[in-house]
């Protein structure tokens, strides 16, 4: 590949690796970039494994790019294996409607932010080996936080699956270590004012498709007290119970909302084990705090976990696809 045309592959990935921004297909649909996947090096697509979300549905599938919407059929890609797990075709020139199963996106060349192909800020690590792992991570770990709550929903009503996942987010976290110590009747007292908190309101609104303003409400909810909680230990159950549950209830119009605040919230403060692993990587939102706990989660099992891998969570979410959705 020619410089110039690796450049812009490059613009194109780095433009996807920004999951805070909304972007609209060519039928209208919303798209967010939840994972930009790899670059592939080889034959086929160019880019693997992309998580996206696309009216509300989780999607993992591959990415190919174009200056032009023709070069789809002059390079005779509609016969060719290797793209059949195409989901998104992204573009800069949509000079011609194809009839295929994938959604194309249309970006304008200023879009595309500046690259330099021959330096990286980034420098590999025992941990990871690009920034865009971190964002990979960060998804998977939401995605089975909200596998585990679609369980409690489809066997509890959302009450009790609400109070099931605080008790057992809080029994856990009473046990880590340099948290602050909480009394098992602290623990029952925190549960029974949550129990009939705004954090409950909230669910039930969602359940009703009743709520507003989804962003907005979450960073009130952030930012206000129920107990006698810190600010640490509000913003993790909102994290690890709230949004999780509000996930597998919402529907399509709600989750991209309560997406959208997941990856544009700014982090509170940095946490001292990831700056201590994580030496120059930023920790200014909280989906990259969350994607840099779940690689050193899965490290310290001594497992692999590639961004494929989300795959499996498909098995138990309702709106997720493994591989291309039925688009049309």
């Amino acid at each position: 590949m020619e410089h110039k045309e690796l450049t812009i592959q490059r613009q194109v990935h780095k433009l996807m690796s920004d999951p805070s921004i909304i972007h609209k297909t060519t039928t209208g649909k919303h798209l967010q970039f939840l994972s930009p996947g790899y670059i592939n090096k080889d034959y086929g697509p160019d880019f693997k494994e992309v998580a996206i979300l696309l009216n509300g549905s989780v999607v993992i599938c591959d990415c190919e790019f174009h200056k032009k919407a023709s070069e789809w059929l002059l390079h005779n890609h509609s016969t060719n294996p290797l793209y059949s797990n195409v989901g998104i075709h992204i573009v800069l020139y949509n000079d011609v409607s194809i009839e295929t199963n994938f959604e194309t996106l249309v970006l304008n060349p200023e879009q595309l932010p500046n690259v330099d192909i021959e330096k990286s800020d980034f420098e590999p690590n025992e941990y990871i080996d690009s920034l865009e792992e971190i964002q990979s991570f960060a998804l998977l770990r939401l995605l089975r936080k909200t596998s585990e709550a679609k369980v409690l929903v489809n066997n509890l009503p959302l009450e009790k699956a609400f109070e099931n996942s605080l008790r057992n987010f809080l029994q856990k976290y009473s046990t880590r270590k340099h948290r602050p110590i909480y009394k098992i009747d602290s623990l029952e007292e925190l549960i029974a004012v949550l129990k009939n908190s705004e954090m409950l309101k909230f669910l039930i609104e969602i359940q009703n498709q009743a709520v507003k303003n989804i962003p907005e409400r979450m960073f009130q909810m952030m930012k206000a007290r129920f107990y006698n909680e810190g600010n640490h230990m509000r913003r993790e159950l909102i994290l690890n119970c709230l949004l999780p549950l509000a996930l597998a209830i919402a529907n399509e119009e709600q989750r991209i909302n309560l997406f959208v605040w997941f990856w544009s919230t700014p982090a509170l403060n940095s946490y001292g084990i990831l700056t201590r692993k994580f030496k120059n990587l930023p920790q200014n939102f909280i989906w990259q705090q969350q994607g840099m706990l779940e690689i050193l989660n899965t490290y310290q099992k001594n497992t692999k976990i590639k961004s494929k891998n989300l795959l499996k969570i498909g098995e138990v979410l309702n709106f997720f696809y493994i591989g291309t959705p039925p688009f049309r």
